[in-house]
């Protein structure tokens, strides 16, 4: 998990040169960020998107601690979940395509990959795990200390220093950040203090929509 990071750098990287070819198309920006934002849950497998289906569906609904646990565990979709996988692509589309519009918009999409993949290190070392028994959500905090956050930290603090030096406002959207942080503590008092794989999921998703935001409202001056 300590290369977490990394591997949001390198998805980064493919779809900015996406992104940059997308632009030699002479295709609108909007359109432009539709197939970018296709790309880009094909090179996730849309396994975040998931989560963030289930966890919508558990969080919102007025339900016990156990019942919000099963409902993470269920195959089927409900209101909650199509309202809000509704909400973070319609947003991440229309952010994409501000970004799009701007020169260094490619810088922002960077960011939200490598501290999107961070903040799921940081969630399961920080909070337990919900559900007892085997999972894919277990798996990854087996074994999980300091060590490897600490890695992953130092990678993505190596991205955003590098980036920063040549735009120093990129550092806008480390805002993004403790709104997470505020979130995932939320999440965890819904399930009696810890996360599941499907919440893991959903996290990385807001950081990645936060993060667009932050340098689309406030790093905008400097991607033009």
């Amino acid at each position: 998990m300590a290369w977490y990071p990394a591997v949001g750098l390198l998805l980064g990287l493919l779809l900015a040169g996406a992104a940059w070819l997308l632009g030699l198309t002479g295709l609108s920006f909007s359109v432009q960020a539709g197939l970018l934002l296709f790309g880009w849950v094909l090179l996730t497998g849309g396994l975040h998107l998931d989560g963030v289906m289930d966890s919508c569906d558990a969080l919102f609904a007025p339900v016990t601690v156990e019942r919000r646990l099963a409902i993470l565990k269920d195959v089927h979709t409900g209101a909650f979940g199509v309202i809000g996988l509704f909400f973070v692509l319609g947003l991440k589309w229309a952010l994409l395509a501000s970004l799009l519009a701007q020169t260094g918009g490619w810088l922002a999409i960077l960011l939200a990959l490598v501290w999107g993949r961070w903040v799921l290190v940081w969630v399961v070392w920080r909070f337990p795990y919900a559900r007892a028994g085997e999972s894919l959500g277990s798996a990854m905090t087996a074994g999980l200390s300091a060590r490897e956050l600490w890695l992953a930290t130092l990678c993505a603090l190596a991205v955003q220093i590098g980036l920063s030096l040549w735009q120093p406002l990129l550092w806008s959207g480390l805002l993004a950040l403790p709104l997470v942080h505020l979130l995932a503590c939320w999440a965890a008092d819904k399930l009696s203090g810890g996360l599941t794989g499907d919440i893991y999921g959903f996290l990385c998703e807001v950081t990645e929509l936060l993060t667009l935001l932050a340098l689309a409202l406030l790093g905008g001056a400097i991607l033009v």
